[in-house]
């Protein structure tokens, strides 16, 4: 171990630790340091190492949970980082009189004590503490004040205490003032059926739902619009947590079960309840980082889920569905995780630990380094979320991998091979990211509310590794760039299908496909793919308000709100351009050419456009950022039109908080619509949808209506090649000898 220790800055700095000679050193060492140190945990680790399957799930937790501190420790060498680990720890223990003040005498005292405490002077309570000396007033100085008074006895002191406590926890005045702190944030009952705290307006003679102005938040432009919690807000989360996997009630994990069928319950909804489909140990992860072992819950992450930079908040979320909290407000825990892979990227090197434990990790005992090189080789086609979790667990398996995409894929702009000591390096500002093409519908089809920065760290993580190449502009299928036979020609054993969804659900509706009429997914397409949303594109594609999106699901979500958001830079680029053209040209010789129409639509955007830049002028001046949306909602704003309730709808089923967030930006919703026709106006644009709904028919004003009724399976290879048959809308599933099988 000394030796490695001395040589540490160098593998690091070279990259040898990408060789997997080197990983079987480190696993070699990482052992006897452990036999060293704990002759029984080692004992423990050989024998669950030599004989997996019969290690049971919770002796598999206090076995990783024994193991952490020691990875860790060597980790910490290895990248010399022992001062920021120790930083980590000191900062985590810290916080742990917030936590136990907030369980145990915010939670059981305070507001039971004062469930009623509107007529509480906050700011003379806050004058009190100050003067018994709670000053800074923080929530640190807050909690060790308490607990010094519970110490000592002091009633009088407490008493106060929790009539703060009350105030700051339970009126909108004291949870405005401490906006950030969690110390005053306690967990409160869920209402299915009321999720979002909507409220009902009537526009154009519908009865809508929205979210009331106050609960509106700016937004400008495409960078990132939710950067999740802070450290602190996440490890409140972590010791919100009850840590069940000790009792093996982990559900969050392995799904929440009927005590006498054993079978998984439902949500209220219908949803079942099967937990986080990796079965991430994600109560193990929670202990362990707030008890802070930063580097020991990042590493349980990935033994089950190492391809996290493309999980977590805004992406997944049944592991939450499934708490074991179920009247009251779930665990958090895709910001948790979330939470952990930001905090492990700001060490020094923290890329570079990522990139190590995903190829080694100690901590499994099933697969603790990458395998030898098989000789084997696959085929991936198609390099979305599917493709590349595949591609990475083909490697850890020892096999070569080629992956082809129809996107075009551009080359990096530095060597993925060159060792990253900080992780920001690496990105961008959203707002000016060039579209790179890796990720499939992560990189065209999913917004702002993620950070696609996490594409370009699953990109490195595959592109460094010497026995995987991707290639871009590829169709596979066919008389397409590579066929099935071409593929065989070529040496391939495996040929992986990982081609997403195929051709989006069209209405078949009069004026169906009228200008102004598209697919949602094209939409989202188009703005993303070709650069529409940037300031400096010139991309051709014209969204006009009012804005209405049919359907019920995430893509309509997702649409909805990125229609506003291009809106507003879409006139403002007109306006720009527009002006530019007439200081050089003059403004008879820039309209020369308009038709009556072009002419409508430019004094609709230059309008609009000017009401914009007052608000920008008026949000500068009063230092605060720009508020669109209520201009966006005089104008018309974007309303999703779906055939059911809104609880009825699969957005809100299966992760309302899309819902909430969008209703942020104004979107609203309507419910109990089904799509009848197209209205156009004299040129043959659509301007307005009529709907039926429980009153008959009625008509909104719509200048875009943008579709997401669903897609349908990507099977056009079936069309193509005689050999591949179809179940019905899927493919058929054949067992090892080609015989048809049912799954």
């Amino acid at each position: 171990m000394a030796n490695m220790k001395d040589d540490r800055s160098g593998m690091v700095e070279t990259g040898t630790l990408a060789d997997r000679d080197t990983l079987v050193r480190l696993d070699r060492d990482f052992v006897e340091r452990l036999k060293i140190a704990d002759p029984a945990l080692h004992g423990a680790l050989m024998t669950a190492r030599a004989m997996p399957d019969h290690v049971g799930r919770k002796d598999e937790a206090e076995l990783l949970i024994a193991l952490s501190p020691h990875l860790e420790a060597m980790l910490g060498e290895v990248f010399g980082i022992e001062t920021e680990l120790a930083a980590i720890r000191a900062e985590t223990e810290a916080r742990t009189p917030v936590h136990a003040v907030k369980r145990n005498f915010v939670q059981r005292q305070a507001v039971k004590t004062w469930p009623d405490p509107s007529g509480f002077d906050g700011a003379g309570l806050r004058s009190a503490l100050r003067a018994e000396g709670v000053d800074p007033f923080t929530e640190t100085v807050f909690a060790a004040s308490v607990l010094a008074w519970e110490k000592a006895g002091d009633a009088d002191r407490l008493d106060l205490a929790r009539r703060y406590a009350a105030w700051a926890t339970l009126t909108g005045e004291g949870r405005k003032f401490h906006t950030d702190d969690v110390v005053f944030r306690v967990p409160h009952r869920v209402d299915p059926l009321h999720l979002v705290p909507v409220e009902t307006i009537e526009r154009d003679g519908v009865t809508m739902l929205r979210l009331p102005e106050t609960g509106w938040r700016a937004r400008d432009g495409f960078t990132l619009t939710d950067a999740g919690m802070t450290t602190e807000q996440a490890l409140d989360q972590m010791n919100y947590c009850i840590w069940c996997h000790a009792q093996g009630k982990d559900s969050c994990s392995q799904g929440l079960k009927d005590r006498k069928t054993g079978a998984f319950q439902a949500s209220p909804f219908g949803v079942s309840l099967a937990g986080c489909p990796l079965e991430e140990r994600i109560s193990e992860m929670h202990q362990l980082r707030a008890e802070g072992m930063l580097l020991g819950a990042f590493a349980t992450i990935v033994i089950d889920n190492p391809m996290v930079a493309g999980t977590g908040h805004r992406i997944c979320n049944d592991c939450m569905k499934a708490c074991i909290y179920q009247k009251q407000e779930p665990v958090d825990i895709p910001q948790a995780e979330s939470s952990i892979l930001r905090d492990v990227l700001d060490l020094p090197w923290g890329f570079e630990i990522y990139a190590l434990l995903v190829r080694w990790n100690p901590l499994d005992i099933r697969r603790p380094l990458e395998k030898p090189d098989t000789g084997r080789s696959a085929l991936i086609v198609g390099l979305g979320p599917a493709g590349f979790t595949l591609a990475h667990h083909l490697l850890n398996e020892g096999h070569r991998i080629v992956a082809v995409d129809g996107l075009k894929i551009e080359p990096l702009s530095f060597d993925p091979m060159e060792p990253i000591r900080d992780s920001a390096a690496l990105f961008e500002s959203l707002d000016d990211r060039v579209m790179a093409g890796f990720g499939g519908v992560a990189e065209y089809g999913i917004t702002v509310r993620w950070n696609k920065h996490s594409l370009k760290l699953i990109r490195v993580l595959l592109e460094r590794r010497t026995r995987f190449a991707a290639f871009g502009g590829v169709r596979f299928g066919g008389d397409a760039t590579v066929s099935i036979d071409d593929a065989w020609g070529m040496g391939f054993d495996h040929i992986a299908l990982c081609m997403g969804a195929g051709r989006p659900t069209v209405l078949d509706i009069p004026n169906g496909l009228a200008r102004g009429v598209r697919q949602a997914s094209d939409f989202l397409m188009a703005l993303q793919l070709t650069g529409a949303a940037k300031p400096s594109s010139i991309a051709n594609l014209q969204l006009r308000l009012p804005v209405v999106i049919v359907g019920g699901g995430l893509t309509a979500i997702d649409t909805a709100t990125e229609s506003l958001a291009y809106y507003v830079r879409q006139v403002e680029k007109f306006a720009l351009r527009y002006r530019v053209l007439v200081a050089e040209r003059g403004e008879a010789q820039v309209r020369s050419r308009w038709s009556a129409e072009d002419a409508a639509i430019a004094e609709e955007f230059l309008a609009h456009a000017d009401t914009l830049a007052r608000e920008r002028a008026a949000a500068e001046r009063e230092g605060r950022a720009p508020r669109f949306a209520p201009m966006l909602d005089l104008w018309g704003e974007a309303t999703i039109a779906y055939r059911r309730r809104l609880i009825d709808a699969p957005s809100y089923t299966l992760n309302h908080e899309e819902v909430a967030k969008a209703m942020e930006e104004g979107v609203r919703f309507a419910e109990g619509l089904t799509p009848v026709a197209v209205e156009t106006d004299e040129f043959g644009h659509a301007s307005g949808l009529r709907l039926r709904g429980p009153d008959g028919e009625i008509t909104l004003p719509a200048r875009a209506i943008l579709v997401a009724a669903g897609t349908q399976p990507n099977t056009v290879l079936a069309r193509e090649d005689a050999r591949i048959k179809l179940d019905g809308r899927y493919f058929q599933a054949v067992d090892m000898a080609g015989n048809p099988v049912i799954p």
